[in-house]
Order: C-alpha cells, then sequence, then structure tokens
C-alpha cells in the first residue's frame, strides 16, 4: 500500500472537493454619490454612451487566475499548452473561470449551462486552431473533463459555499495504488478529520493527526476498500458525463464563422442575453482575435 506523503499543506491543496466563496455582485449601473455640504445636496453622476461601453469593453483583457483542479488535470493543461502564445494560454484559464468553474455570481441554472456548453465550443475552436494531433485531442479531453466536474456543482445552503467534486489526486509519478490518508480520514473518521483541519487552519501541519490516524489503517483494511471503491464511482462518474451540447454544430473554421453561427444557435436556443456575446467578445479578445 502506497500512501501520500504527510504533508498537510498538500492535503488541503489537493483536497477532493474544491470549494469557492461566492464573489458579492458588482453594481451594473452607475452609482450616485451624496455629499452634503451646509445642508446643500450635491449630486453627482455619471453618464455613459453606449459607444463609451462598447470601447471599454474592447480595452480590457482580462486574467484569470490558473485553475488546477488535479495534479493531472493540470499536468495536462500545462503540456498542452506548452510553447502556445500567452494569450492562447490565457484565454484557456479564463475560460475556465467564466464558462466551467464559475463563482457565485452566476446564480441561475440555465445560465449556467449555457456558459457551459459555450465554453465547450470554445475550446473546440481553440483545438482547431492552435493545436493539432495528440495535444489537440488530450486539451479537448482534459476540457471535457473539467465539463465533468463543472456539472459536481452544489451549493451550502448555510454558508452558500460552492463545491466541485474531482477526481481522486496523486502527485505525478505516484503508483496507481496510492492513497491519500487524508482523504481516508475524512471518510472513516470525520472526527479527527475535523480537527487535523482545525489544526491546519489554526497554522499548524496537522502531521499529529495523520501519523495517529496512520497507525489504526492496518488494523482497519475495509477504510482503504472503501475509499477506493468511493474514489473509483467518482472517477466512473466523471469519466462517463455525458453533456448534450446545443453548439456542437457552431462553425469553428474561422473567428467570424464561430462567431456568427454561435449568435445564430443562442437565438435558436432562445438564449438571447446579451452577457452570452459579451462572453464570446471576452473569449476572442483574450486571444487577441479581432472580429466584427
Amino acid at each position: 500500500m502506497n500512501f501520500g506523503p504527510l504533508r498537510a499543506q498538500q492535503a488541503v491543496l489537493n483536497s477532493s472537493s474544491l470549494r469557492i466563496n461566492p464573489a458579492s455582485k458588482q453594481a451594473s449601473s452607475p452609482q450616485l454619490h451624496e455629499e452634503k455640504l451646509s445642508g446643500v445636496v450635491v449630486q453627482d453622476t455619471v453618464e455613459i454612451s453606449e459607444a463609451g461601453r462598447q470601447l471599454a469593453e474592447g480595452a480590457i483583457v482580462s486574467h484569470a487566475a490558473k485553475y488546477f483542479g488535479t495534479t493531472q488535470i493540470n499536468d495536462s493543461l500545462n503540456r498542452v499548452l506548452e510553447g502556445q502564445p500567452e494569450e492562447v494560454s490565457n484565454a484557456v484559464y479564463n475560460m475556465i473561470q467564466s464558462n466551467f468553474i464559475v463563482d457565485g455570481t452566476v446564480t441561475d441554472e440555465n445560465q449556467r449551462a449555457v456558459l457551459l456548453e459555450m465554453g465547450v465550443s470554445q475550446s473546440k475552436y481553440i483545438a482547431d486552431h492552435y493545436m493539432e494531433g495528440d495535444k489537440a485531442k488530450e486539451f479537448l479531453e482534459t476540457m471535457n473533463q473539467i465539463a465533468g466536474i463543472a456539472l459536481t456543482r452544489s451549493i451550502d445552503s448555510e454558508t452558500g459555499d460552492i463545491s466541485y467534486t474531482t477526481p481522486a489526486d496523486r502527485p505525478l509519478g505516484a503508483p496507481e495504488d496510492y492513497v491519500k490518508l487524508s482523504e481516508v480520514m475524512k471518510q472513516a473518521d470525520p472526527q479527527q478529520y475535523a480537527a487535523f483541519m482545525n489544526d491546519i487552519k489554526g497554522g499548524g501541519n496537522g502531521l499529529s493527526q495523520l501519523l495517529s490516524f496512520a497507525q489504526k489503517v492496518p488494523q482497519n483494511p475495509d477504510w482503504i476498500n472503501k475509499y477506493k471503491e468511493r474514489t473509483g464511482q467518482t472517477e466512473e462518474l466523471l469519466n462517463n458525463t455525458q453533456l448534450k451540447n446545443r453548439f456542437e454544430k457552431a462553425d469553428t473554421t474561422s473567428a467570424s464563422a464561430f462567431m456568427n453561427s454561435m449568435q445564430t444557435l443562442l437565438k435558436e436556443a432562445s438564449a438571447t442575453q446579451d452577457s452570452y456575446m459579451q462572453n464570446m467578445r471576452g473569449f476572442f479578445r483574450n486571444l487577441g482575435v479581432k472580429v466584427d
């Protein structure tokens, strides 16, 4: 039996459940500021023309945080993006953030589904234009796996935290029978796992809890069996996720063709929110591609 390194920080980074604190919604309209001077209320407003809005939107290139997911997903993305222009890498991670692993500002499930399916088609555009052969195939397989993770999204009703289920993680080069001890503890002894996490949150490393739990494992082989059964079920679920993509027939032969066909398919799907076209414009802007 191969157990992972007893390093608490790695246990936290490689957790089987990714949690995101929902971002607060930002106002979409100009704000009114009031300042009282000697009994007089002075009001300042800012008017932005439609042309000004489009100019401001076109001038912004966002840089998303790098998505990790699991060691295997991270390694795959690093491999397929190696040697690519910075714009391509930036577009991929922005796409993951905007369409796949979205934050708490996207609360409507239908909107989230539309964005996810758009992201799958955007992934195909990138594979068709910037990759070839095995790299293109691996990239699409990895993006489909991230799409499967996105479908497991759940929200804690008390805290509002967003969770995504990820495959069992193991360090690069680890054997197939690698067992992540902290995850076994989480499943077999929730009370000790809570103590382990509290120690880490308090600035410790959780090592004493891990060592204590490890001493109990040989006498409880069923813990490992249940862990393997659970991780196997999770892998099967994520690897066999069937995503019905309403944009599957989008024309990716060129930027303009892709933009026009996505606009047509959005209308056919009665998904006419301007935010979807903003998402498409942002996708090409991050790639450094100009579309009409």
